[in-house]
């Protein structure tokens, strides 16, 4: 089985699938995990453009299915009866999962139902490129929604996972969705 989440920044995707690694003992990885081997391959120290500059050079040479086509391929690879996948944006990514898992993929839509409360969590985090008002987190949802159309990769989704209430009973919808689910 493969899961991968996808939703609004600041949902909690990575959250949900860092606890479900964490506590399931499952393995996981994301685009950008694949942009840092890469990096490291061609010799390139892993600076924040640098990282950029390697994504854009392997997608200009491969094309925009070329990261999720190389993690679905790294998982086929694996002998692990379940995996996580991070960094899943555009409804192409989720095709690709689709087309190559069918119905041992499983897409999570993570939602925060109240966009002040999502932008007041993403101010909380603490971190550099968070640290935006709110009118800020509209205009870089309208930028990624204008890119990556994340609203349709939601439509996609088997699961629904809200992330309104606290992180404990985030963390009981969680292990509800691995049990409904997660072949063990």
């Amino acid at each position: 089985m493969v899961i991968a989440a996808v939703g609004k920044n600041g949902t909690g995707k990575d959250f949900f699938l860092e606890y479900l690694a964490k506590t399931y003992d499952l393995p996981m990885i994301s685009i950008g995990d694949v942009v840092r081997e890469l990096a490291t391959k061609d010799g390139l120290e892993l600076t924040r453009d640098n990282l950029h500059a390697t994504s854009k050079k392997y997608m200009d040479a491969n094309g925009q299915a070329y990261f999720p086509t190389l993690i679905a391929e790294k998982v086929k690879a694996s002998d692990a009866p379940n995996y996580l996948v991070s960094g899943i944006r555009p409804p192409s990514d989720v095709q690709i999962f689709q087309d190559a898992f069918g119905a041992d993929f499983v897409l999570v839509d993570v939602i925060i139902s109240d966009d002040e409360v999502r932008y007041a969590r993403m101010a909380a985090r603490g971190s550099a490129r968070d640290n935006v008002g709110n009118d800020e987190f509209r205009r870089l949802d309208a930028a990624e929604e204008a890119q990556f159309h994340t609203s349709k990769s939601e439509k996609m989704a088997n699961y629904i996972l809200r992330n309104d209430g606290s992180t404990e009973d985030f963390f009981a919808a969680a292990d509800a969705f691995f049990a409904q689910y997660v072949k063990t």
